[in-house]
């Protein structure tokens, strides 16, 4: 699992940077309470999406967390293992198209930001050849942003 942007394809890597750089430049974020916006992951391998895809798909919690700590991940609250936070082992941040951005806020990723953050950042996104998953209407990413 990788954060860097030149682990992204290479037809992403300017998308992303102009994306990252306005982002972090926005006078409206930053109205909005946000102090940077941090990117959470780039490239991830199949491992790393089957230790998420597990996320409220296996019974025992603890399986959930063998899965992460096989994946070389942090080792998830059992509230975590219980919530789903992928639908498809078939990710485009494996195949290095995908970038995951958060607002921060008191120096921490602000997960619960209003839906007004989250939307200015979805459109700086889209200003730069991204698709968002905030529009996404079966299943909302607002962090993702993939070039397909």
């Amino acid at each position: 699992m990788s954060n860097l942007i030149k682990d992204l394809n290479k037809e992403v890597q300017s998308a992303a940077n102009k994306a990252f750089k306005a982002m972090n430049n926005s006078a409206a974020l930053r109205k909005l309470g946000v102090e940077k916006v941090v990117i959470v992951e780039t490239k991830r391998d199949l491992a790393v999406q089957m230790a998420y895809y597990s996320r409220s798909r296996m019974k025992d919690i603890k399986d959930v967390k063998a899965m992460y700590k096989a994946a070389g991940l942090y080792e998830p609250t059992d509230r975590e293992c219980k919530t789903a936070n992928t639908q498809t082992l078939n990710s485009n941040h494996i195949k290095g198209i995908a970038i995951d951005f958060a607002p921060c806020k008191n120096n921490v990723i602000w997960w619960d930001a209003p839906d007004s953050v989250w939307n200015e950042m979805g459109k700086i996104g889209k200003k730069y050849g991204f698709s968002w998953g905030g529009d996404w209407k079966d299943w909302q990413d607002k962090p993702h942003f993939e070039m397909v």
